[in-house]
């Protein structure tokens, strides 16, 4: 066996030449492994935490969602809430008005003492030109017994530059003159004025025939309220 090709320092160079290209070879393979297993590992921890992330943000939207549709509804109760309280107070003011209305009525005729009440006054357009006359009669304390009388009106003004005054007979054809009520009653009739008469007052005297109770006589300022 020729022993001198082994023992060559040509051969050995050689080998280790080839032995330092596979080194260099298997190195490279590892650290291309390693590196591919290390970006693997970076890229699953960056992937875990942006989906945590994302649920996080997830639940966030959930909650603000839920937080404003709470807030429309209380908005909406607010507002149902506040309408029906203005309607309660409209209702009561109106209640509040119309019960002062009354007892200022009562209290009217509850002041009166020894001749029958005239009370609402009241004078208004009517058809064809005519005027309608309103009073409400009411008799004193103690209130229960019935009351019987006549009313006599009468219109007070100018005609032709002179004083002038019209019986309710040359102003309202059938107009009621006798009354017969317990608390009050209400006497309504239509005026109709004659050319060139310019009124003034009404004035109003009121005469009981029931036993106690005095004629009284009362004056309002001719004012038409629409």
């Amino acid at each position: 066996m020729n022993t001198a090709w082994w023992r060559s320092p040509g051969r050995w160079r050689q080998l280790a030449l080839g032995a330092g290209v596979v080194l260099a070879l298997a190195g490279a393979f590892e650290l291309g492994q390693l590196r591919a297993g290390h970006n693997a590992l970076r890229a699953g921890i960056a992937e875990r935490r942006l989906g945590r992330e994302l649920e996080r943000l997830r639940q966030e939207n959930r909650q603000r969602a839920a937080s404003l549709a709470k807030l429309e509804t209380d908005a909406e109760v607010n507002r149902q809430a506040y309408a029906q309280v203005e309607r309660q107070l409209a209702e009561l003011q109106d209640k509040l008005i119309e019960q002062q209305e009354e007892m200022a009525f009562y209290r009217g005729i509850a002041g009166v003492r020894g001749s029958l009440a005239i009370q609402e006054f009241s004078l208004r357009p009517a058809a064809g030109g005519s005027v309608q006359l309103r009073f409400v009669l009411a008799q004193p304390q103690p209130i229960g017994r019935e009351v019987r009388g006549e009313v006599q009106v009468r219109v007070e003004g100018m005609r032709d530059g002179r004083a002038a005054s019209l019986d309710l007979e040359a102003l309202a054809a059938g107009a009621p003159r006798r009354f017969a009520f317990r608390y009050f009653e209400e006497l309504t009739t239509e005026l109709r004025l004659p050319a060139g008469f310019e009124p003034q007052r009404v004035v109003i005297r009121v005469v009981p025939a029931t036993a106690g109770l005095k004629a009284g006589v009362e004056s309002f300022p001719w004012v038409v309220s629409s």
